[in-house]
This record gives C-alpha cells, sequence and structure tokens, in this order.
C-alpha cells in the first residue's frame, strides 16, 4: 500500500457488485460462483448499501477458508484489507492495525480498543452465508 492511499485510508480491496449478493433476514448469500476474487488464497471483496448498517469484508484465507468482517477498525473506523502471503488483515490506514483471522489485534494503535468484529458464515449450495 503506497502512502497516499493509507494517508486517505483507501484498500486495495475492490467492492463486489451488487448482483452477487443479497440481504435477506439478517444474513447475506454470497454466490460464490459469481466472485473470482474468492476463489484464490488472499482474495478479498466487500459488500456495503443494500440495507447493510455497516460494510462487511469477505477473505478466503491463506488456508483456503473464508471468512467474513465487519469491515471497519476498532481504532478509527478505516476498511481492512487481507495482507497478501500471510494470515493477517491490515487497518487502510497510516497506523496499519494488524489483527488475525479471528479479529485479535497483532499491532498498531487498536491494541487499545476492541478486536475486529468476525461474523459467522456458513455454506450452502455454492453461497456463503454469513449472519450480520
Amino acid at each position: 500500500m503506497n502512502i497516499f492511499k493509507a494517508i486517505m485510508g483507501m484498500c486495495d480491496t475492490s467492492p463486489l457488485a451488487d448482483d452477487v449478493w443479497s440481504l435477506m433476514d439478517s444474513q447475506i448469500a454470497l454466490d460464490l460462483a459469481k466472485v473470482l476474487a474468492l476463489s484464490e488464497k488472499g482474495g478479498a471483496g466487500y459488500m456495503a448499501g443494500k440495507g447493510l448498517a455497516k460494510p462487511v469484508l469477505v477473505v478466503r484465507g491463506q488456508d483456503n477458508n473464508l471468512y467474513a468482517y465487519e469491515n471497519a477498525c476498532p481504532h478509527g473506523g478505516r476498511k481492512i484489507d487481507p495482507m497478501q502471503g500471510e494470515a493477517k488483515l491490515r487497518c487502510c490506514s497510516v497506523n496499519h492495525s494488524t489483527f488475525d483471522y479471528n479479529g485479535k489485534v497483532l499491532s498498531g494503535p487498536a491494541q487499545h480498543k476492541h478486536e475486529l468484529r468476525r461474523l459467522l458464515t456458513s455454506q450452502a449450495d455454492g453461497k456463503l452465508l454469513i449472519s450480520v
């Protein structure tokens, strides 16, 4: 991440198209066949709008599992990116708080706040289901 992006709080992770996910009864259904970004380790995308209270980040971890988080750092609310080639997430700010896949703070100013909120997920019929 370059310094300009960090100062502006800009992440490398792109938003997912509206037609690949839906929200119903506090659950997101994400059609995995339509999201190429999540087919490889380190891939990620986020969802916002359509009735979501907060944006949601989805990451294909280095362990090949899918994870979902509220896409807001507990220290300042900046968005989160996966760290390529590492089993970590990083805040898109100058301070770069880092987190493990469970949302626990590894470094940075978020240590004095709360953990990154990880959301419950399951899979059924080619969809990732995320409880929000």
